[in-house]
């Protein structure tokens, strides 16, 4: 009986181990060189995809350490500034996708490559949305002499819900306009009807605000509202290549291409924002960044003045989110000045803005409005 080839029965238990070990290996091999390549690539300070600031390196100290924002921003400063951040998002989100998953880093994966913020009833804020109802309802109340109006913009889930993905649980959008009809009656304007029919040309695809023509539409609802006169505007697309917000959050390779327009025509004398004077609404330099919709007014401010020279006798007070940037070019030939304020930034009174207008307008998209704890300010002495 032949003896076992014990020399051979080593090398074939060398060699599964070896092949065991590789990947893990790869692995550490991997990790060692994005180590090394994150501390010797200088840090950035801005993603354009992601649009926002990123966490740079944080200081460590005693009191920092001890009360736990040292270890938080270590964390991260390390997810930010991993070499080649961009490439393993998008690697990561292919790799969701093709799983199944349709909804990636709270946005859903609509149909036809639209994308959603993702709001359910777990995550909209029922509460604030009550409260913030209840300061605009205070400031109108305070203000009986002047044309009051506030216009919510339905998000674009609630009318486009046969592009989300199956089942997806959206927040109760229909009670929030319920609530808002019932406490404003005639001074809220409601634009669901208007944007209903052509929902899927009102909002982009890949950003969560809603197109020019979308804001124009809104205009005409407006003008029948408030008794002004709906005047055509001419559009022009500056821009075939915008991909929003939302594309930021999900970063697919085959994400498609917004367009987005403006309305050449809307010819002001001046506008004010936060100081920095300039003499048309749109800022085409922003065309050259990656956030296209900032080509109006540049993107958000704390107080912006349009002077417009249209000779009206009238002048109206804006306070809202960035989704009026794109509609206040319709309103330059009602009024001979707009002040516009994001709540986010302003700091002094609103009191006396709104007495030296002749008119107010509350604009904002539902969610936005939802989550703004800034209402406040509206009836702050």
């Amino acid at each position: 009986m032949s003896q076992p080839d014990k020399g051979g029965a080593r090398l074939m238990k060398r060699e599964h181990q070896r092949r065991e070990l590789a990947p893990l290996l790869a692995i550490a091999l991997v990790l060692v060189g994005l180590s090394a390549a994150s501390l010797l690539t200088p840090d950035r300070e801005f993603s354009p995809n992601e649009n926002r600031y990123l966490q740079q390196r944080p200081e460590l100290t005693w009191t920092t350490l001890m009360d736990g924002t040292f270890t938080k921003k270590a964390e991260d400063y390390t997810a930010d500034q991993i070499a080649l951040r961009d490439m393993w998002m998008e690697s990561a989100s292919v790799v969701q996708r093709a799983a199944g998953r349709r909804e990636v880093n709270d946005t859903w994966l609509g149909r036809d490559g639209r994308y959603f913020a993702k709001v359910t009833p777990d995550t909209f804020d029922a509460a604030q949305y009550e409260k913030n109802l209840a300061q605009v309802r205070t400031f109108f109340d305070a203000h009986p002499d002047k044309d009051c109006r506030v216009m919510m913009v339905p998000t674009p889930a609630c009318l486009l819900r046969d592009d989300l993905p199956a089942n997806a649980p959206l927040f109760d959008a229909e009670g929030c306009f319920d609530m808002l009809l019932a406490d404003f009656a005639a001074e809220a304007i409601d634009l669901r009807a208007a944007l209903t029919p052509n929902a899927a040309e009102m909002y982009y695809r890949t950003d969560h605000h809603w197109t020019t023509q979308g804001a124009q539409t809104a205009y005409g609802v407006w003008c029948a509202a408030t008794g002004h006169t709906d005047r055509s505007w001419r559009l022009e697309a500056v821009s075939t290549t915008f991909r929003g917000t939302l594309y930021s959050k999900v970063l697919l390779p085959d994400s498609p291409y917004d367009t987005v327009a403006i309305a050449p025509d809307a010819a002001i004398r001046s506008m004010d924002c936060d100081g920095a004077v300039s003499g048309s609404l749109y800022d085409m330099a922003a065309l050259e960044e990656k956030d296209h919709y900032k080509v109006f007014m540049g993107g958000n401010y704390a107080k912006v003045v349009i002077d417009t020279g249209a000779a009206t006798g009238k002048s109206l007070l804006v306070v809202k989110d960035s989704f009026a940037n794109s509609f206040l070019p319709f309103l330059v030939k009602d009024y001979d000045t707009i002040t516009v304020l994001d709540l986010r930034y302003f700091r002094e009174g609103v009191q006396p803005l709104a007495d030296g207008a002749t008119d107010v307008l509350v604009l904002y998209e539902l969610t936005n409005f939802a989550a703004d704890k800034n209402l406040y300010k509206l009836n702050k002495s």
